[in-house]
């Protein structure tokens, strides 16, 4: 059954992409495959550029559309190819959530992003899924990570 984590934030949807790029990174240090599903083309691209230029040291492969690997940033209607780790960046949860491993549900400060978050929470916790629930609110406050 698929595991379920939120990770809540302070700040705003650019502190989000920061987290996602760690994430990212600390997937592919175990060779998972990873898709990011994105709100719009806007946030894909903004994801896009801040893992080009996320680290010094290390380079994470990556493109846009769901059919990239190992890493995709996608707003496609359909995953790919993608079953192990999605990180939801998306207020809406897609109804392909389930093929997953690992399904990670980012939450930033915007009311109406925050509301539709809970909204997923309840939703997989009335089915019974594993879920986790990190609190980063006191720990990057807008700082970039």
């Amino acid at each position: 059954m698929t595991r379920v984590s939120f990770y809540k934030l302070a700040g705003d949807q650019n502190l989000a992409l920061a987290l996602t790029c760690k994430l990212v990174e600390k997937a592919r240090l175990s060779n998972q495959q990873v898709l990011c599903q994105m709100p719009n083309q806007d946030a894909a691209e903004s994801l896009n550029d801040k893992l080009w230029s996320f680290s010094k040291t290390s380079f994470i492969p990556h493109g846009l559309g769901s059919q990239s690997q190992p890493v995709a940033i996608s707003t496609d209607a359909t995953p790919g190819e993608h079953y192990q780790l999605l990180i939801n960046l998306d207020a809406s949860r897609p109804s392909w959530f389930s093929r997953f491993e690992r399904v990670i549900e980012i939450i930033h400060a915007e009311p109406t992003y925050q509301q539709a978050k809970r909204d997923s929470f309840s939703f997989y916790k009335d089915r019974g899924y594993a879920l986790e629930f990190f609190d980063l609110s006191d720990k990057f406050v807008n700082s970039g990570i």
